[in-house]
């Protein structure tokens, strides 16, 4: 059997995606019934905000603005169905700057919202939205992992030898959403993002080993090889946006509208 041509590599891609939309789906049925069965044009999300757990990261005013700009940024894409977000800034406009500021103080320091925060967002938000999301970074990590591949020929000769350096980049964000019709907690979720940078680099040997070279001889050839091919190092950690936006597009995709039938 030959390769897959393009176009069934694409049909191939598009039944992976709709099976993992339905998963999703599945699951958000489960656990937020609520969010599963509204028509989120109509019943719309307003953005509360996202605050920090991280010491590393902080808890600026403008980083609490830069990443409650970018979720709402991220939900309201067309791949999520172009929902009508109600954004942090319009949020911003109702509430005030300062008023705001005080509900993302006290949602850190609470854990959470109260009924009388909730109560108050109710009213205000009545005709404009429904349901309202509050995020809290949770952890920030970076990882790094090398590893070596070989290609050995017929004779179990090493024709190559190539080295992968890798850094990975790992965000947790728990986010609540909450349905202010009845003032409750609906759907209590942690998303995950990741991102990667890796770069190979070829240790193939320049100066082949001579079989009768002897030990010393091996060392140095070894070391000249080094110093002509040396370490190629980590690539740079991948920014703390980059993760934090792919866990965002993990949330989206529990959210995304189904297709009528």
């Amino acid at each position: 059997m030959g390769r897959p041509v393009p176009n069934q590599i694409l049909a191939l891609l598009v039944v992976l995606v709709l099976v993992q939309g339905c998963q999703e789906k599945e699951e958000l049925e489960k656990e937020a019934p609520a969010l599963a069965h509204a028509d989120l044009r109509v019943d719309r999300i307003a953005i509360g905000g996202v605050v920090s757990d991280v010491a590393a990261l902080g808890d600026s005013t403008e980083s609490r603005e830069s990443w409650s700009s970018l979720i709402g940024d991220r939900l309201g894409r067309e791949r999520f169905g172009k929902l009508p977000i109600m954004s942090y800034g319009e949020m911003g406009m109702i509430l005030g700057p300062g008023d705001q500021a005080v509900m993302l103080d006290r949602f850190k320091e609470d854990g959470g919202c109260d009924d009388d925060v909730l109560a108050g967002l109710r009213t205000v938000l009545e005709g404009k939205a429904r349901f309202i999301v509050f995020a809290n970074i949770q952890a920030d990590q970076v990882d790094r992992a090398e590893k070596e591949t070989e290609v050995v020929d017929d004779k179990g000769k090493t024709t190559s030898k190539t080295r992968t350096m890798t850094t990975s980049r790992t965000t947790s964000v728990r986010l609540r959403f909450y349905d202010l019709t009845d003032r409750k907690l609906v759907w209590d979720h942690v998303a995950v993002g990741e991102s990667v940078n890796s770069k190979s680099h070829d240790m193939s040997d320049f100066i082949e080993h001579n079989p009768k070279e002897g030990v010393l001889g091996g060392v140095l050839t070894s070391v000249a090889n080094s110093v002509i091919k040396p370490d190629p190092g980590f690539p740079p950690a991948p920014t703390f946006e980059m993760s934090l936006t792919n866990a965002f597009d993990n949330v989206g995709l529990y959210l995304k509208p189904s297709k009528k039938k």
